[in-house]
């Protein structure tokens, strides 16, 4: 038998083709399976996707958006900020600085947001509590320093820049808004129970920290639209002066600032006593009848004490009956 040696290229060759072949449809299918993988386990329900991916991914989306900022970004947050003041006044007409202090108020567009009133007989006083938009705040604190008839007697301020909380609970909130809709995204394709109750619970713990950061950026508005300034009047009878005084006459504003203290203290407890009286003429009576009962008892007792010790005397001074027996023997 005779060999064909011709055959064998063409047989090798044949072979290589149905190898090539079968390599690329076999890619061809993982690929097509790879890739419907995922949409079947979508359709299979909630359990193939994490709630930690989700809000990873819910913030990435967010930062993509331009809702999140990168690092570094802190330091070209906007600049907000929250102004405080506390002032403490002298003034000689009260009734003409509360009125101004009203006037004022309502000139620059703010509000009292608190206020009490104190009345010592000789002297009142009032604090209170204003708020007015911040582009007025200094025109505010100069106008209460200008006034007439005032003494300033002591002021602070304080200006905080809350810019990079600001920020950081804005760019939060909008993570945590994004993730809600993923959510309930997820929620409306989720079939199983299971699943159900596991993202209507992410949802409500999404929805109460939704909550908290918009109660947050709230607060921060309100603080950074307004400015708040604590203000205290106090009437007196003359201002005090800005110079140095010496001793003596330090000496003597002491003593008269004394004396009329003792007086308003004496005034407010006649006060006290007139309002008390009925109170006051029962507790002296009851007090008058415990010591009128305590008396009569020492007198009854100093009154029994002597009789007894003159009625045991004789006895003691006798002889004893043995004693005389002996004296007789003897």
């Amino acid at each position: 038998m005779k060999h064909n040696w011709k055959i064998i290229p063409l047989l090798l060759a044949l072979l290589l083709t149905l190898t090539a072949c079968g390599a690329s449809g076999s890619s061809a299918y993982d690929s097509k399976s790879a890739a419907s993988e995922p949409a079947a386990a979508e359709d299979a329900g909630y359990g193939y996707y994490d709630l930690a991916e989700t809000e990873e991914a819910a913030s990435q989306e967010t930062a993509d958006r331009g809702g999140g900022q990168t690092t570094g970004s802190y330091a070209q947050a906007q600049v907000k900020l929250i102004y405080t003041a506390d002032l403490e006044m002298e003034v000689l007409d009260f009734d003409a600085a509360v009125d101004g202090l009203d006037q004022l108020i309502e000139e620059l567009g703010g509000y009292c947001e608190n206020s009490n009133f104190y009345n010592y007989g000789r002297s009142r006083s009032a604090d209170y509590t204003v708020r007015v938009p911040s582009e007025h705040y200094r025109a505010f604190v100069d106008a209460c320093s200008d006034w007439e008839n005032c003494h300033l007697r002591s002021r602070s301020e304080d200006v905080e820049n809350v810019g990079e909380a600001y920020f950081d609970t804005e760019t939060r909130l909008a993570t945590l808004r994004t993730k809600m809709e993923r959510l309930q995204a997820l929620l409306a394709q989720a079939t199983e129970m299971e699943d159900i109750i596991t993202i209507e619970s992410a949802i409500s713990e999404t929805e109460y920290q939704i909550e908290q950061y918009t109660s947050d950026l709230n607060r921060y508005d309100s603080l950074i639209g307004y400015a708040t300034i604590h203000l205290y009047l106090d009437e007196v009878l003359d201002l005090t002066e800005e110079e140095e005084i010496g001793l003596a006459d330090r000496l003597g504003q002491n003593l008269r600032w004394g004396a009329e203290r003792f007086l308003e203290t004496l005034e407010d407890l006649l006060l006290w006593a007139a309002y008390n009286i009925i109170g006051i003429v029962i507790f002296l009576l009851l007090l008058a009848a415990v010591i009128l009962a305590v008396r009569r008892a020492r007198n009854r007792r100093k009154v029994k004490l002597p009789y007894r010790q003159t009625k045991q005397k004789p006895e003691q001074d006798g002889p004893k009956p043995e004693q005389s027996e002996q004296h007789t023997k003897e």
